[in-house]
């Protein structure tokens, strides 16, 4: 099956059909802004709605238009003109859709009745064959008036093409209703005002493209063909709905079948089968006294995906005899089979060709067994009513692949829909006389509020909940049947009718019943996107699984189950871990799990990314505890291939990696109950005997904000005065006075020390935040355990990248919701803790409690913790802390830097060095301390392994990656080097002064011997050197290095930095000038994460005039002294070079120098005419002397200062 060619003419389908019914509506006057009048062209015969339309509206369809418009009418008074227009738009396009790819499966496979194709030719003819054989067919196609017969004849005859689109279009709509007689719960009656919207045609179009772009054999059953191509198509046609519904932050109604509607992929459905129904037929087989092994008589059926049970022990094998002892006498007839959330019919389609199987394994006939299978065996429903058709139709084309007269015998499967009605109340009066009057008075009470949740049916689907016994509704089925007399009923709800009531009565038939097999893969829903209707409805029946609505169809299906019968589904694998699903694994426990294929991402070839992560899973409907499951983990599996491929190969060979034999009693001994089937032995040994780590920690949840962009800042955006880093307590971050104190946010992976990035504005005990407010007057922060605000903590992010890392958090922060935070009690040490959360040991049990990305405290807290014997790690967690600080304090992004590296070792040679070797010792240093780092982190995990006994499931050897603190890196540690030179060229850091010398407060000209900033708050960069003095960034380099380094060494260290940054240009300093004119300001916005302290004037594409501004320098006169100060100067450099080179082209003789030159030339003047046009926005700008309060932040002050003028490089 081509499904990238099913994919794209289903999608490129219904753009095409929404189009035609769209330019069809706008011929008869009807748009999506409403109805229009006749255009003074009309005449009393034809009406005319479009200028220049020849066609007009005449003849039956203007009443059609009537029809349409009435409709619309009565939508538009329940909803508004837009959605019912586009409703209308939606369902006409998909029954056009829907007629076609049905009529395209029943010609391919001569399932038509008068077996002529339809959309196509069999007999090699340009047209389709129903064109020739129109007459021959005629009792199929409902027989013809002397009107049609003659415009049949008329095409036959003349061939003319617009007489062969008529006739065409005559006996598409002739061959679809017809149909009806045979099919009618997929092709119902094409009402009038419908035939008036689609104009089929097989010369182009979505007909064509059908029969020319979709293989013919993905049709063919006898091929290479199946019925699921119906199902493949109707997910294509919805993925557009699909991706506009999927980003709203809350499902309407009519949103639920096209967010919930996913197809299972083949290999899982086969599994889900084989494992409950083939499981079941298994169980009868050896009740009658069959020796064969489960695995011998799966292979007998072909059943590659049925995976055998695992060896129980004796008591366990007793139970099970004693479960299955009355299967002996067990017909198949009696097997029942239901998918509630059926969708296109997949898992159903599988089971009948199971049921098939065993039917024929006891002496039936095809034919027989089809038809007890469609009568006796299967079940369905679903919430969305196109699934159901093309369920309803997939179900009768099996049926039709094994008895020949299936479409002429009014069977009806057993499948339904879920009606969505409109019945007030006073309706249930008439409803109970008509239906329920035999009815005692409680019952008719329960009668009429089952039948009123039908009002929501759109919502609820399947978890309608019937309060009717079996046999009652089948009285009222038997009644529904019949209608009444109109003459006994008078309804307000003037849209109701009475084959409404059978369907309801139906379906709670359906509902009303338990099942052998229930196999489902249900709707997947976050509680938070539920409509309020939906939400309310699962947290009062459902409150164990309310989190999702995969989880309440967990519940619904183990309801609707038989006493020990199986159900299986594919559900998102949260219910295995998270807290909010605890009760439902506690209820679950009472089930047998016998086997689970658990999944992980990219489940489903059509879903990518990381967002699904998929469990499927077979329980019986039996209390066994300690019965032994079958788990297959296919988790780290890359594809849906790898993933089917990896199964497979488990079943051939039960000692393959991955599969486990679990007893499910083990998971009551895990705080949380998950399904963690892979814990070893001792792991679980480990939670029984260990102290979990709540008893020995607070583990707490930080302050909320309620606006991070409001109260947040990154430390280096503010004045560095106005933050207080060492407040012990509320009552000191009062009395400092100050606004902004350091605030853990979580951060990147990172051990032991680091994340000091953010601060928050707590003055005055966070006034401020505390009194923060919405329009309505509510709080919208939430500052949340503030007697633990500026304790020493132990730190980690919320969202992991799959590894844990912990950091020691030194007093004086305030914790964020996500900068999740754990104060150890008085008497125990921080130390040995830290050690621990950092190993491999608590990484393996984090990752059973809940392997997901988020790392909250719900589950940290549940860790076991082993003390005895932790007290050896002391030193080593001490070590590791003191390394990795001293790496995060390294660079410039720390607030406690002190000296950039390469300069550390100077003054021990008397500043005459090379960079090249002071870059060679900080390598040494930095390797060193990796080293020792990775060393202590490996000799941690291999006590902690031994302390947990986990010898044969850890090793304590890390990777590199694992490893936080870096290593040198040439390329990035020059670039590094010359963004201090930057900040000293500033003044924001000096040679003479550890740390910051100047962050805004007062200017302090006795910090800055050796070398000093500039005057001006003003760095201007240029391609070339424009200047001859200081105000050249290339002189002021050299100034710098040779401080630094010594003249002795300049160009050599020019040369290195040069080779180091990459850059192309004639010598080392045209290559350092380009880094810094092109590249320096993007290393900027990365080193301070997009909230840079330097930001860059820049003309445009030509550089006509970029420089770089310190922030914490800037004042209202800043902009005035650059324009009159630097872009004058340069201005006038620009036109002295022009005049110069003009001189040089007209005296050079050499055709490729001149061409040069010109080419110098005409970029200057392009530069030239860039800056002149800037200096009148910098102008502007200038004369308005713009202050900024640096407590705004960056992101505020960039764009504050450039007043809606665009006169800075962006920094997003």
């Amino acid at each position: 099956m081509d499904k990238k060619k099913i994919h794209d003419f289903a999608v490129k389908a219904r753009r095409e059909l929404i189009e035609s019914v769209e330019l069809k509506l706008t011929q008869v006057g009807i748009t999506r802004d409403g109805v229009k009048e006749k255009l003074p062209t009309s005449t009393a015969e034809i009406a005319f709605y479009v200028p220049n339309d020849t066609e007009g509206v005449s003849g039956r369809d203007t009443s059609r238009r009537v029809s349409l418009v009435q409709r619309l009418q009565t939508a538009a008074a329940k909803d508004d003109w837009h959605t019912a227009y586009d409703n209308l738009v939606e369902e006409a396009s998909y029954t056009w859709f829907n007629r076609i790819i049905a009529l395209r499966f029943m010609e391919v496979n001569h399932y038509l009745p008068s077996r002529v194709a339809v959309l196509s030719s069999e007999e090699g003819r340009a047209e389709p064959d129903i064109l020739a054989h129109a007459l021959e067919i005629e009792d199929d196609l409902g027989g013809f008036s002397d009107e049609q017969r003659d415009l049949i004849q008329h095409a036959q005859e003349t061939q003319e093409p617009a007489a062969m689109d008529n006739a065409y279009r005559l006996l598409f709509l002739k061959q679809a209703n017809a149909l009806n007689a045979n099919l009618p719960h997929l092709f119902e009656k094409t009402t009038d005002a419908f035939q008036l919207l689609f104009t089929p045609s097989y010369q182009n179009g979505v007909i064509k493209e059908l029969v020319t772009e979709v293989p013919r054999d993905d049709f063919d059953v006898e091929k290479e063909g199946q019925v699921e191509i119906i199902g493949w198509l109707y997910q294509y046609y919805n993925e557009e709905p699909k991706d506009v519904a999927f980003k709203k932050s809350k499902y309407a109604a009519s949103d639920i079948p096209a967010v919930t509607q996913l197809f299972t992929p083949d290999w899982i459905v086969k599994y889900l089968v084989e494992n409950s129904l083939g499981r079941y037929w298994i169980d009868v087989l050896h009740t009658r006294g069959n020796q064969r092994s489960e695995q011998d008589i799966a292979q007998s059926f072909g059943w590659r995906y049925f995976m055998p049970a695992a060896q129980q022990t004796e008591a366990v094998r007793q139970q099970l005899l004693a479960i299955n002892s009355h299967l002996s006498d067990k017909k198949l007839q009696q097997i029942t089979f239901l998918d509630p959330a059926m969708g296109s019919g997949h898992i159903l389609i599988y089971a009948f060709d199971v049921f098939m199987q065993l039917y024929q394994s006891e002496g039936y006939s095809a034919r027989e067994a089809a038809n007890s299978i469609v009568t006796n065996n299967l079940f369905g429903l679903d919430i969305d009513r196109r699934a159901y058709q093309l369920a309803y139709f997939a179900v009768m084309m099996k049926l039709r692949q094994y008895d020949r007269r299936a479409l002429t015998q009014s069977v009806e499967p057993q499948l339904s829909d879920i009606p969505k009605t409109n019945i007030l109340n006073d309706d249930l009066n008439e409803l109970t006389r008509a239906y329920a009057n035999q009815l005692s008075q409680q019952q008719a009470k329960s009668f009429q509020g089952t039948v009123k949740e039908f009002n929501r049916g759109d919502v609820l689907g399947s978890l309608i909940k019937p309060i009717l016994d079996q046999g009652i509704l089948s009285e009222l089925q038997a009644s529904a049947a019949t209608e009444p007399e109109s003459a006994q009923l008078s309804f307000a709800t003037t849209n109701f009718n009475f084959e409404e009531m059978s369907r309801i009565t139906h379906v709670l038939t359906i509902l009303t019943a338990q099942y052998t097999i229930v196999v489902t893969n249900p709707p997947y829903m976050g509680s938070g996107k539920m409509t309020p209707s939906l939400s309310k409805f699962v947290k009062r029946e459902y409150p164990d699984s309310k989190a999702d609505l995969f989880a309440v169809f967990m519940e619904l299906a183990q309801k609707l189950n038989v006493q020990n019968g199986y159900h299986a589904l594919i559900t998102q694998h949260q219910w295995m871990f998270l807290s909010s699903f605890e009760k439902l694994r506690v209820k679950l426990r009472k089930n047998v799990l016998v086997n689970m294929v658990h999944l992980g991402t990219h489940a489903f070839e059509e879903i990518g990314g990381e967002v699904v992560q998929s469990t499927a899973f077979v329980m019986k409907n039996a209390s066994i505890p300690s019965y032994v499951g079958t788990y297959e983990r296919l988790v780290s599996a890359p594809s849906q291939t790898a993933k089917e491929d990896a199964y497979l190969e488990m079943v051939k060979d039960p000692s393959c990696k991955g599969l486990y034999r679990t007893n499910q009693a083990n998971f009551g001994k895990i705080p949380g109950s998950p399904i963690a089937y892979w814990a070893s032995k001792s792991l679980i040994r480990d939670f029984v005997q260990g102290t979990t780590l709540h008893e020995l920690v607070s583990p707490k949840v930080g302050l909320q904000t309620g606006d991070n962009n409001r109260f947040l800042r990154q430390w280096f955006e503010v004045t560095y005065t106005s933050i207080k880093f060492d407040a012990y307590s509320i009552e000191e971050s009062i009395s400092s006075r100050k606004k902004w104190f350091p605030y853990n946010k979580g951060g990147a992976y990172r051990k032991w020390y680091g994340n000091y990035d953010y601060i928050v504005n707590w003055e005055n005990d966070g006034y401020e935040i505390k009194n923060f407010k919405d329009s309505n007057g509510k709080v919208r922060s939430r500052p949340q355990s503030t007697d633990y605000y500026f304790r020493e903590a132990i730190t980690w992010s919320d969202v992991t990248s799959g590894i844990l890392s912990f950091r020691i958090r030194d007093a004086g922060s305030i914790f964020d919701v996500v900068g999740m935070s754990i104060f150890p009690h008085e008497n125990v040490s921080k130390a040995p803790l830290l050690g621990f959360l950092n190993s491999k040991v608590a990484n393996l049990i984090m990752d059973l409690l809940n392997p997901t990305i988020h790392a909250s405290i719900g589950y940290m807290k549940l860790l076991p913790v082993i003390l005895n014997g932790m007290e050896s790690v002391d030193s080593s967690v001490h070590e590791s802390v003191f390394l990795s600080r001293s790496d995060w304090n390294s660079y410039e992004s720390s607030h406690e830097f002190r000296l950039f590296p390469l300069l550390i070792h100077i003054a021990e040679h008397n500043r005459n060095w090379t960079v090249e070797a002071a870059f060679n010792q900080w390598k040494q240093e930095a390797q060193d301390r990796f080293d020792q780092l990775k060393k202590n982190e490996e000799e941690l995990n291999k006590i902690f392994i031994d302390l947990y006994g986990l010898q044969d499931e850890l090793s304590p050897e890390e990777s590199d990656k694992e490893v936080s603190v870096r290593k040198a890196d040439l390329g990035r540690d020059i670039r590094a080097f010359m963004s201090y030179f930057i900040g000293v060229t500033f003044g924001r850091y000096s040679l003479d002064t550890p740390g910051l010398a100047f962050a805004g407060g007062d200017w302090g000209a006795s910090k800055y011997t050796s070398y000093q900033p500039n005057t001006d708050d003003v760095i201007v960069l240029t391609d070339s050197d424009y200047f001859g003095d200081d105000r050249d960034i290339m002189h002021r380099f050299r100034e710098f290095l040779t401080v630094t380094f010594g003249e002795e060494h300049l160009e050599e260290n020019f040369t290195f930095i040069a080779k180091a940054l990459g850059k192309a240009g004639d010598t080392a300093e045209d290559q350092i000038r380009s880094y810094l004119f092109n590249d320096f300001y993007k290393n900027h916005l990365t080193i301070y994460q997009k909230r840079p302290i330097y930001w860059q004037l820049d003309s445009g594409r030509q550089g006509g005039f970029k420089a770089l501004m310190y922030l914490h320098r800037y004042d209202g006169d800043t902009m005035a002294m650059i324009r009159t100060s630097y872009l004058h100067t340069l201005q006038a450099a620009y036109e002295k070079r022009v005049t110069t080179l003009d001189t040089f082209i007209t005296s050079e003789t050499n055709t490729r120098q001149k061409n040069q030159l010109i080419k110098q030339r005409d970029h200057t003047r392009k530069q030239l005419e860039e800056l002149v046009k800037y200096d009148a926005q910098l102008q502007h700008v200038a004369n308005m002397h713009i202050a900024i309060d640096l407590d705004d932040g960056v992101v505020v002050n960039h764009q504050k200062v450039q007043a809606d003028v665009k006169l800075l490089t962006p920094i997003k």
